[in-house]
C-alpha cells in the first residue's frame, strides 16, 4: 500500500549516500544490525534508533589503499549477521576478509585474503550461514578466474563450493542471496 511502517535515524559519521549504510538485518529481539560502509562500523540499534552496540572494523596496523580489488585495503565493512552464539559475524569489505567477533568486541574466528588456496579475497560483501553452519562468502571485484561466492566450513576453512560467473556477471556482484528450491531464502 506504501504506507511507511517504520524509521529510525541512523548514525553517520561520514556521510556519503553510496556508502552509509550497505545490508541491514532485523535481528530476533527487533533490533537492526546495520553496516556503515564508509564510517566502517557495524553497528546494532535497538527499535527507536538508539546504538546499542559497535564495532569498528580494524586495519590491523595497515595503511588505508584505494581501489576495489584484491590491492585495495580498508575496512569498508558491507555485510553481518547475528550467529546463534550472540557472537556477529562480519565481512571487512575491502578488509579482504570475514571477522566473527564477541558482544565485547573480541575477534574469535577470522578468515583473510589469502586463506583459502587459489581464491583471494578482494572485496568480501555478503554474508550467509546455511542450515549446516557453512557460510557464504560474496566475492566481489576479484576478477576474471576467481568466484564470486565461496561455501566454507568454518571450523576447517575448507572450500566446500564455488560460484564463478565472470563471463555473465562481471567483475561487480555486491549482493547476493540464496534460495532453495522453492524460491525461499536459505
Amino acid at each position: 500500500e506504501g504506507k511507511l511502517l517504520k524509521e529510525i535515524k541512523l548514525k553517520v559519521n561520514n556521510p556519503f549516500p553510496h556508502t552509509d549504510t550497505r545490508l541491514a538485518r532485523k535481528l530476533d529481539n527487533g533490533h537492526y544490525l546495520v553496516c556503515h560502509e564508509g564510517d566502517g562500523f557495524v553497528r546494532e540499534y535497538d527499535g527507536d534508533g538508539v546504538v546499542v552496540w559497535e564495532y569498528e572494523v580494524p586495519l590491523f596496523g595497515k595503511e588505508r589503499a584505494d581501489g576495489h580489488g584484491p590491492e585495495a585495503w580498508g575496512n569498508k565493512t558491507f555485510g553481518a549477521v547475528r550467529l546463534k552464539s550472540g557472537n556477529t559475524l562480519l565481512s571487512t569489505g575491502n578488509g579482504h576478509g570475514v571477522l566473527e567477533v564477541t558482544p565485547e568486541k573480541e575477534i574469535v574466528w577470522q578468515l583473510s585474503q589469502k586463506e583459502l588456496p587459489g581464491i583471494p579475497l578482494a572485496w568480501v560483501t555478503t554474508l550467509e550461514v546455511l542450515p549446516t553452519g557453512n557460510y557464504v562468502i560474496g566475492n566481489c571485484h576479484a576478477g576474471e578466474g576467481q568466484p564470486l561466492l565461496v561455501e566454507i566450513e568454518p571450523k576447517t576453512k575448507k572450500v566446500v563450493w564455488t560460484f564463478d560467473r565472470f563471463a555473465d556477471f562481471g567483475n561487480n556482484v555486491s549482493n547476493t542471496q540464496l534460495v532453495d528450491q522453492r524460491g525461499l531464502s536459505i
